[in-house]
């Protein structure tokens, strides 16, 4: 899984899932954090962070159209970031 890491979201939040990825809180059994398996550094953007996929989108279901509404707008504005990339390899 991905997360882009806009500085608005937090400058920290790279800095914290490093820590609570690394021996000797990685193996603590009171961390209950995703480990962070990669960071993606790309010049002139925030750093994009990679984690194990723990679930699929749709378990559990949706329960509220809200829920619906914000899932499709974080997928069209990954889908755009996606699309920026593929056009910057191929220019």
């Amino acid at each position: 899984m991905l997360k882009r890491l806009p500085n608005r979201e937090g400058p920290y939040e790279l800095e914290i899932n490093r820590l609570f990825s690394t021996e000797p809180l990685f193996t603590n059994t009171r961390n209950h954090c995703v480990q962070l398996l990669d960071v993606i550094e790309l010049p002139n953007d925030p750093p994009i962070m990679v984690h194990p996929l723990l679930r699929r989108f749709y378990d559990p279901p949706f329960q509220t159209y809200g829920e619906f509404v914000f899932f499709f707008a974080q997928i069209c504005e990954v889908s755009s970031l996606r699309s920026h990339y593929m056009m910057q390899l191929f220019n």
